[in-house]
């Protein structure tokens, strides 16, 4: 076997070897055009190196123009993928020219499937070359003018491949370089076939032996391209980890089953542990959570749920490195891959113990003003009933000693002037006046009929007084008869009836209410329905009106509940309070 053989044997396994190398590489990891390309430039470089094997060591002329023939298109297909490399490598966008080239070269193979353009073989002929090798040499007949102009587009590819040169050059000079002399030793191999062809010399094709230098090309290419994808990545690993680590919240990486994978700074220092402590560990296993089974088992809960695929948040405690415990906002995050299969899983905290102080702090001084604000409500009812009661027992008695006075006067004098007695009766009438209006006064500050009589009661005599006073009629539906209320439940149920009304007279502009006093379980309810203009949404939630405010704070000094809203053309207050649970006075 001479050295022709020998060197295209070699070429055959070295193209082989390259096209399944970069196919794997293609198929596993970059999913590259210029990887899928070269594999199928390297496969015909393979095939061509195979047929030329066939060529000088055919016997006869059907072997010799079977090779002949896939010999051309073997070659054609080549230029084909040639030129798309030379412009994928270099970016030189040249699309028409490309696709020019395909379609003419895929002519090529495709006519010489039916007519030879490279001629018919007449015979072989065995000869020695000049180094001594014996080789199969074919007579043939005169090829096709088409092949000529094949022959002149193979060259434009190779004058193509300078000007990609010129544009490679000045971002990669070695890859600049090697695309010179691949498209250089083309240029060579092209005029050789093209002696051979044309010319009729008695030499052996070049084939792919200058096409090594392409595979060197990708693998500098393929090479530098892992590096900067190296690089690339470093780089992102490190402002990965400046982010990571500098966050002020504690963020990790955890496997499904819950397997912690990664932890920042933040979360390490926080508890002044090491990474190597809880890597590797089941989460709740690590010293965040040892300090409480309960939050274990709620956080293997956590993990499970998240695995599928659920989003999970709460709040807990974590023991610090300086031994105390601290609130903490947690939350788990699933992370899908492209499948939308949770493959990881995120855990995050946020130290929130200043803020749940701070909210305490705030709870605190709520409650407080709440009892305030409870205790003023209290003391002014208590207050009101007192100067009820004194207006009405010593200004009542008062009054009365004046009026009795007035007609002991008036009995007493049966002569008196017709002026002393338009006097004596313009008295009796002041006096009576003044009667009316302390018995008014010390009804408005505590209806006595709310305590002698009860709350249906009251409620019913306070509907007649505002249907009396506004000419709005008013009915009330009571299912609660006499029965002993708490005093502060009654209290707060009639004060929120009177402003209820009050409101309905000054802002509803309604002909009718209606009102329901019942009883639900062991809570009383309280609904007035009035069918004017109807609250808005804005005024409802509003805590500028002191008439809502104060119905609100009545309610809940009873440790009800109080809601206002606009519906069925009309406002609905709506109160209810359990009656058991009222505030003792």
């Amino acid at each position: 076997m001479g050295p022709y053989v020998t060197l295209n044997a070699v070429l055959i396994g070295f193209f082989g070897f390259a096209a399944i190398y970069h196919f794997v590489l293609w198929w596993q990891s970059r999913r590259d055009a210029i990887l899928l390309i070269f594999t199928l430039h390297c496969a015909l470089c393979a095939t061509l190196g195979a047929c030329l094997l066939v060529l000088v060591t055919a016997r006869t002329p059907a072997e010799g123009q079977r090779a002949l023939d896939l010999r051309l298109e073997l070659a054609a297909l080549a230029q084909i993928s040639q030129v798309w490399l030379l412009s994928l490598i270099s970016g030189v966008r040249a699309r028409w020219y490309v696709l020019l080239i395909t379609a003419v070269f895929l002519t090529v193979a495709v006519t010489n499937l039916a007519v030879p353009l490279s001629g018919s073989v007449t015979g072989v002929e065995r000869i020695f070359t000049s180094w001594g090798e014996q080789i199969s040499i074919l007579n043939r007949d005169a090829p096709s003018r088409w092949l000529g102009i094949a022959y002149a587009l193979n060259l434009s590819i190779n004058i193509f491949g300078f000007v990609c040169v010129a544009r490679l050059w000045s971002s990669d000079r070695i890859g600049g370089v090697l695309v010179a002399l691949a498209t250089g030793a083309g240029i060579v191999f092209a005029v050789w076939a093209l002696r051979i062809d044309l010319s009729g010399s008695r030499q052996p094709y070049g084939g792919a032996i200058h096409y090594p230098l392409w595979v060197v090309l990708i693998a500098l290419q393929i090479a530098r391209d892992y590096r900067r994808r190296g690089d690339r990545l470093a780089a992102a690993q490190q402002r990965f980890r400046a982010i990571f680590d500098q966050t002020f919240q504690f963020i990790g990486l955890m496997s499904v089953d819950g397997t912690l994978l990664e932890v920042n700074q933040t979360a390490l220092r926080f508890a002044g542990i090491r990474a190597e402590d809880v890597i590797g560990k089941p989460f709740w296993e690590t010293a965040w959570w040892m300090h409480s089974a309960l939050l274990q088992e709620q956080l293997r809960q956590a993990v499970s749920s998240a695995a599928a695929g659920e989003v999970v948040r709460f709040e807990a405690t974590h023991r610090a490195a300086d031994g105390g415990l601290r609130f903490v906002d947690f939350s788990l995050k699933p992370v899908r891959d492209d499948g939308g299969a949770v493959v990881l899983l995120i855990p995050e905290g946020r130290d929130v113990t200043e803020r749940k102080q701070a909210e305490q702090a705030v709870e605190e001084s709520r409650q407080q003003l709440q009892r305030l604000a409870d205790g003023l409500l209290i003391a002014r009812e208590e207050e009101r009933t007192t100067i009820a009661r004194e207006i009405h027992d010593v200004l009542g008695q008062i009054l009365t000693a004046l009026k009795m006075d007035s007609a002991w006067i008036g009995s007493r004098v049966p002569g008196a002037s017709p002026a002393l007695r338009a006097k004596l009766a313009t008295m009796s009438a002041l006096i009576d006046d003044a009667v009316a209006t302390v018995r008014r006064i010390a009804t408005d500050l505590r209806p006595g009929i709310l305590d002698d009589l009860g709350l249906a009661a009251a409620l019913e005599w306070q509907s007649q007084q505002f249907e009396q006073r506004t000419g709005i009629h008013c009915s009330l539906r009571a299912s609660v008869g006499y029965t002993a209320i708490d005093p502060v439940v009654s209290t707060a149920m009639f004060r929120i009836f009177q402003e209820a009304l009050t409101n309905v007279a000054r802002h509803s502009r309604a002909s009718h209410v209606i009102a329901t006093l019942e009883r639900c379980g062991t809570d009383l309810i309280l609904e007035v329905h009035d069918d004017g203009v109807g609250i808005s949404r804005d005024d409802a939630s509003t805590s500028r009106s002191i008439g809502l405010v104060g119905m609100r704070e009545r309610a809940q000094l009873a440790g009800g509940t109080f809601s206002i809203s606009a519906a069925g053309g009309g406002t609905t207050v709506r109160v209810q309070i359990p009656q058991r649970e009222a505030v003792a006075v």
